[in-house]
């Protein structure tokens, strides 16, 4: 059975994805910051020609079972790299407040000496004199 123009077309797109899910995954597990982001972009650029090569009136019904099995591993390794992703964002907040502690943000009208001192019932002279 020879393989028609659009399913060629099709092999060469998922192989691309692939390899771009590999090149993710590795700068994922290198920390690479700008590597990341050159490979994601590509990824989705990537992910996004290989959805227009997808027929839309038959869908993924009209493709074959091993393809169809290799979406779905796209399909779960993108999920997991969210994750990943995810979970690398968390621990980058949370050493940037160690780092960097956020300033407390007090409300208008409560907080601070001046308005410790009024609550205290002190003359509006004398707490102007104790802050």
């Amino acid at each position: 059975m020879a393989a028609n123009p659009s399913s060629s077309g099709l092999e060469a797109s998922l192989s691309s994805v692939e390899q771009l899910l590999d090149d993710v995954s590795a700068a994922l597990l290198a920390g690479e910051p700008l590597v990341l982001q050159a490979a994601s972009t590509s990824l989705r650029q990537a992910m996004m020609d290989m959805a227009r090569l997808v027929p839309a009136a038959t869908g993924l019904k009209s493709l074959d079972e091993n393809m169809r099995k290799r979406l779905a591993k796209i399909s779960l390794t993108l999920t997991q790299q969210r994750e990943s992703l995810i979970r690398r964002a968390v621990v980058v907040d949370r050493t940037l407040l160690t780092v960097l502690p956020q300033a407390q943000s007090l409300a208008t009208y409560s907080g601070g000496a001046k308005a410790s001192a009024y609550r205290g019932g002190a003359a509006r002279i004398y707490a102007a004199v104790a802050t």
